[in-house]
């Protein structure tokens, strides 16, 4: 969508777009490498903010599950990003529809 009145925010809209998606690639990406790491290396990858999963669940299976966690909070942070140049591209519209 290109808006001629206000091309700032059809940049901005554009910029989140552009990184809501790019973050969602980077997390798929970092999703596999992370489930390949933890059978590689049988080892807890999980890191410092879940510490407990790798004596609780194991060291396999805790660092597949911290990947999952980081993977959920990457996914949610890509779809804030879309809704926030979703957003913007409805504010766009809305000034067009309501001219006179």
């Amino acid at each position: 969508m290109e808006n001629e009145k206000y091309p700032a925010l059809n940049t901005i809209a554009n910029f989140y777009r552009f990184f809501a998606w790019f973050t969602i690639v980077l997390t798929v990406f970092f999703m596999i490498v992370g489930i390949v790491q933890a059978f590689v290396s049988q080892t807890y990858i999980g890191g410092g903010f879940f510490p407990f999963l790798g004596a609780l669940l194991g060291a396999v299976f805790g660092s597949i599950v911290a990947v999952f966690i980081y993977g959920a909070v990457g996914f949610i942070i890509g779809t804030l990003q879309l809704a926030v140049a979703e957003v913007l591209y409805v504010f766009m519209d809305i000034e067009v529809n309501t001219r006179k």
